[in-house]
C-alpha cells in the first residue's frame, strides 16, 4: 500500500469517527398537503405535544413532536392540549395573510416520523441528540425565501 492510500484511508476514518462524536444529526421536514389540513381545520393529532415560537399574537411556527421524544426547547412554549389556544395560534401563524402556512412532516434522519410542522417557512433545522432528544431551531430569518427539503 503507497503512502498516499494510508493517508487518504486515514483522513476518511478520522472522519467517520469525528462525526460520530458530535452527538447530533439533522433531520427535514416533508411537506404535506394532509397536516396542512390537519392544522388548517384546528385537528391536535393524539399522541403529540405541541408548541410555537414567536409571539402568541404572530407564531412563526407551530411543531407536534411525537410522544417519547424529549423536546428541547428555549423559545418554544407548549400549547395546552385541548385548549382555544391552538385554535388562535393557527390563525395568527406569521405571514398568513401573504402567504399560507403549510404543514411538514418532521423525520428524523433515519427517516421516523418524529413529529408535524406548521409555518409559512418551509425549511427549519432539526436536531437530533442521543436518548431521542429533539432541537428544532426557530424559523424566523429576516428576508428569507425558502421551499420544502425533500
Amino acid at each position: 500500500m503507497d503512502n498516499k492510500m494510508i493517508v487518504w484511508t486515514a483522513l476518511m476514518l478520522s472522519g467517520v469517527i469525528f462525526s460520530g462524536c458530535l452527538g447530533g444529526t439533522y433531520g427535514r421536514l416533508n411537506g404535506d398537503p394532509d397536516i396542512t389540513r390537519a392544522f388548517s381545520q384546528y385537528q391536535m393529532i393524539p399522541g403529540y405535544h405541541y408548541y410555537y415560537v414567536g409571539r402568541a399574537s404572530t407564531p412563526y411556527a407551530i411543531v407536534g413532536i411525537k410522544d417519547g421524544y424529549v423536546f428541547i426547547s428555549k423559545f418554544w412554549e407548549p400549547i395546552e392540549l385541548g385548549s382555544s389556544q391552538f385554535r388562535k395560534l393557527v390563525g395568527r401563524v406569521y405571514g398568513s395573510g401573504s402567504s399560507s402556512p403549510k404543514g411538514a412532516k418532521i423525520v428524523s434522519p433515519d427517516g421516523d416520523l418524529v413529529g408535524y410542522w406548521f409555518s409559512t417557512a418551509t425549511r427549519a433545522t432539526i436536531e437530533f441528540k442521543p436518548d431521542k432528544r429533539v432541537i428544532v431551531y426557530s424559523p424566523y430569518s429576516p428576508g428569507s425565501r425558502s421551499s420544502f427539503l425533500h
